[in-house]
């Protein structure tokens, strides 16, 4: 108990991507109201056209692609912490196990404010990453690419083209509907103990049931997986390899982004319709959001290394990133604030574009106070805590 964790030197360029992202995601949130998505009334069209075009606008650039960023840089982590404690001669993977046990204790607590919180289910998914580290590199490849493929939905699709009725919903998407039509009752017009009193139980198993009912569990162990490739390829390691690997990446993810994005605005002309339209149209651009989130990695990299006015906007959010923990449950803290039914009540009366100015505001905040924060501490507060209780010895927070 007397020895110290020595702080680590940080890849801000890294941590930047990580604030990208969280940027991304509450602005998302807050255009679906943090689970409490409704609809508002316009006076006129024109009100409702430029209203739903903030929110088509928004769903475009982040849906998909703020969370996939996450998601593949919580497996580059993954891949840093076992490499740098083998180069020790430490078998990592009992800590990890650990970790990821206490990364569930912080999400169920995050998950009572707020039940769309994912930090359960990184830490439920994040111990698969375990059973992986051995696997040879070609094998994981190939495993991440039929995770990405996502068999089960082009099967259903299959299935309607060839004249079958689409799949019935199952008694399991029965009831996670009836969760959330319940919840939302609860969010928007009950107090504060009756939202929590809802989460406890009832509220995390909706969204476990979620992530099972859409498959969203096989593309988050497949964007584990690519970070875990970035890593034992060594991208990370140096400012070179990684300005190399985007100038590669970027081209290929520009012809995934066009090709996909593009072959699902073609549908309708080729016949499609109802079940068979919308299914073909998500399998579509899920592929198209892989391109677009590796535009995102590639471009914002290259920005970073070789743009010093770019460096020093991104600088302004790597600490965002480095107390990423904290600034993900900050967000679900004030987000149920603004939107909910105890609090400003925000979701049964603001337009889209209204949601946008709030989602702003919060990352503002958030981008002041890490900044503000991290001069001063090595870790954000959650992050120290975490820490702390992941090696159970002294960690040093105060520079």
């Amino acid at each position: 108990m007397n020895q110290t964790i020595t702080p680590k030197r940080r890849i801000s360029s890294i941590d930047a991507l990580r604030g990208f992202s969280l940027i991304g995601i509450v602005l998302l949130h807050c255009m679906e109201h943090f689970d409490l998505t409704s609809f508002p009334e316009y006076a006129t069209d024109a009100q409702r056209a430029f209203d739903m075009g903030v929110y088509d606008v928004i769903r475009f650039f982040v849906q998909g692609k703020s969370y996939a960023i996450f998601s593949m840089l919580f497996g580059l982590s993954f891949f840093i912490q076992m490499d740098n404690q083998a180069d020790k001669g430490v078998d990592f993977r009992w800590r990890f196990l650990w970790r990821m046990a206490l990364l569930f204790v912080l999400g169920y607590v995050n998950g009572l404010m707020y039940m769309g919180e994912f930090f359960v289910v990184y830490a439920v998914l994040g111990c698969v990453l375990v059973l992986l580290w051995r696997v040879p590199t070609k094998v994981l490849l190939a495993v991440a690419v039929v995770l990405f493929l996502q068999i089960p939905e082009w099967l259903a699709l299959g299935n309607v083209l060839m004249g079958g009725a689409p799949n019935e919903r199952s008694a399991m998407a029965k009831y996670m509907s009836s969760l959330y039509v319940e919840c939302a009752d609860i969010f928007a017009n009950q107090g504060f103990w009756e939202t929590i009193k809802f989460n406890l139980w009832k509220g995390q198993l909706a969204k476990c049931l979620w992530v099972v009912d859409v498959a969203r569990y096989l593309q988050l162990i497949g964007l584990f997986i690519v970070g875990m490739l970035i890593g034992r390829k060594g991208i990370h390691r140096s400012e070179q390899s990684m300005v190399e690997a985007s100038r590669k990446a970027l081209p290929w993810a520009l012809g995934l982004f066009a090709l996909f994005y593009g072959a699902s605005l073609v549908l309708p002309a080729l016949g499609l319709e109802g079940y068979a339209l919308r299914q073909a149209r998500m399998l579509l651009r899920n592929y198209a959001n892989l391109g677009q989130m590796i535009l995102y990695v590639a471009g914002l990299t290259l920005l970073y290394y070789k743009s010093k006015g770019w460096r020093s906007v991104l600088d302004r959010l790597a600490p965002v990133g480095r107390m990423s923990v904290t600034n993900y449950m900050m967000q679900s803290a004030l987000g149920v604030i603004v939107f909910y039914g105890f609090g400003l009540n925000l979701a049964m009366t603001a337009t889209f574009a209204e949601c946008a100015v709030a989602g702003i505001i919060i990352c503002v905040m958030q981008i002041i106070f890490s900044n503000y924060w991290m001069r001063r501490y090595y870790y954000g507060p959650v992050e120290w805590l975490w820490r702390t209780a992941t090696w159970m010895k002294r960690v040093p927070l105060k520079r």
